[in-house]
């Protein structure tokens, strides 16, 4: 997660670099804090960067991923990931943000 000072307020956002560029993407920050959510996103990223070589696509489907994992888990009003309940989060992510290339 990236919190820059001049981000758009209520919003968070993660940062992917390679040598090829790097890119970033922002989303709605949710009023929580979960456990394990890197862990999970470091995951993810790997995965998809592992399937497709672009690093802008595997951080749009971590991020979709992630954000309706949390969604889920704040949602429910556990502590604990949602891991079980989200897994189709995770074979299909809905796509729903964009990265931008700062670099």
């Amino acid at each position: 997660s990236v919190e820059r000072p001049d981000r758009d307020p209520g919003t968070i956002e993660m940062l992917a670099v390679t040598e090829e560029g790097a890119w970033i993407v922002q989303t709605p920050l949710l009023p929580m804090k979960a456990n394990g959510s890197g862990d999970v996103t470091a995951a993810l990223f790997s995965a998809h960067f592992f399937s497709s070589g672009d690093a802008a696509d595997a951080l749009a489907r971590t991020v979709s991923s992630v954000f309706d994992l949390l969604t889920r888990t704040h949602e429910s009003g556990q502590r604990e990931l949602q891991l079980v309940e989200s897994q189709e989060f995770y074979a299909r992510p809905r796509m729903q943000f964009t990265p931008r290339r700062v670099r």
